[in-house]
């Protein structure tokens, strides 16, 4: 592996975190397109979720196809049909123009979050893997970070609809650098070959470890998205300013890194995965009670903190899961399979729980029922480690 290959990690690793700008730009403008469509707060959290959508329905049979295809191609294709939902973005004038460019959008956030871990697989240097994959454990919380960040600051200045159509060319801007700088190294064997779409779909699903992680992924990333996603709301509820409210948020969001990109570093230095999940969990769950149950008996200050902490530690979880996925994967050419079924499950959690969370605070006009929702995410994480750990020890890292 030549320097000049190891160097376009980088170029994958920063489209990922383009695509989850993607997931997070449209939480800044929830107050205005409830206003401009008239959302009630259930079809905000569905079109929060409906990014995902296409994971839930397609990401296991996709990812097993693009082994087939090529993970190149697939992943250029990801960023061409983010770059186009988003410059159509401008056409949005009802709810259902709305949900149906976010679908779409879905499918190009899916494309990329299920290849780049198996490009990384390939252009890596395999000594340097658990720091990479936990650099890129971090593109979700970053790139929300940065929409949530930037965009109530560009507001002031362009619509919304230029914002995403600024996007939309700077992701096929991206794709074409994609296309002429990586070059994938052939891993073509008689048994790799041989493997069908279903052989490795089959394979996949009845990968005990495999679905372990999903559902651990699920829990992790369906609470994170629901808090992240309704912060801007919540601090409006409490007569925060629109502008310091999307920075406050932001800034939860870029805190997801140091957890990532920490993971990353544990993992290499001997740290084992599951003591690093179970703190996720455990520190997400203690920081939702303090964050929703005594928000009235705290000052703003250290509810502000638990938020902080909520994300950062919880950073530990992705990094972790996306590591740990790369070597408990049935067959070499099922990573992306597998990478697939985590994100499957996960989406399925993504899209379920924000709108349920909305529906519930609408209901009980009460944002504090939120931590009944996370608690009971943490719980089933911890028990998914527990019993992913105790029934294939020899995987632990």
């Amino acid at each position: 592996m030549t320097q000049h290959t190891s160097r376009h990690d980088l170029w994958i690793i920063a489209a990922g975190y383009l695509a989850a700008v993607y997931v997070g730009k449209l939480s800044p403008i929830i107050p205005i397109l409830q206003k401009q469509l008239d959302l009630n707060l259930a079809q905000a959290g569905l079109a929060l979720s409906l990014v995902q959508a296409a994971g839930m329905l397609f990401a296991l049979c996709l990812g097993s196809f693009s082994e087939k295809v090529g993970l190149k191609q697939c992943f250029i294709a990801g960023l061409v049909i983010l770059g186009c939902a988003s410059l159509s973005g401008v056409f949005i004038s009802s709810l259902f123009s709305l949900f149906f460019f976010r679908f779409f959008e879905g499918i190009g956030f899916l494309l990329i979050t299920l290849t780049a871990p198996a490009i990384l697989k390939r252009i890596c240097d395999p000594q340097k893997m658990n720091v990479k994959m936990g650099i890129w454990g971090s593109y979700m919380g970053l790139g929300v970070g940065i929409a949530m960040l930037s965009i109530p600051l560009l507001l002031q200045y362009f619509s919304w609809q230029h914002i995403w159509f600024g996007l939309g060319l700077l992701c096929l801007g991206f794709a074409a650098i994609v296309q002429v700088l990586l070059h994938l190294p052939h891993t073509h064997s008689t048994q790799t070959s041989s493997l069908s779409f279903l052989s490795v779909v089959k394979m996949t699903l009845r990968h005990a470890p495999v679905v372990c992680l999903a559902i651990i992924f699920a829990a992790y990333t369906s609470q994170w998205l629901t808090v992240i996603g309704f912060l801007p709301s919540i601090y409006l509820n409490a007569k925060i300013d629109f502008q310091v409210a999307g920075i406050l948020t932001a800034l939860v969001s870029i805190s997801n890194i140091a957890g990532t990109l920490a993971a990353g570093g544990l993992l290499h230095h001997g740290i084992t995965a599951k003591k690093l999940i179970i703190t996720g969990f455990l520190t997400m769950c203690t920081m939702c009670f303090v964050m929703f149950v005594f928000n009235q008996y705290l000052p703003f200050p250290i509810q502000y903190l638990s938020v902080i902490i909520f994300s950062a530690v919880g950073g530990l979880i992705p990094a972790t899961v996306f590591a740990i996925t790369l070597n408990y994967a049935p067959h070499p050419n099922a990573i992306a399979a597998s990478v697939g079924l985590v994100l499957q499950i996960s989406a399925f959690g993504q899209f379920i729980l924000p709108p349920l969370s909305g529906m519930l605070v609408s209901y009980t006009h009460n944002w504090s029922n939120i931590v009944w929702i996370t608690t009971a995410l943490s719980l089933l994480g911890i028990g998914a480690v527990w019993q992913l750990f105790k029934a294939h020890p020899l995987k632990i890292q």
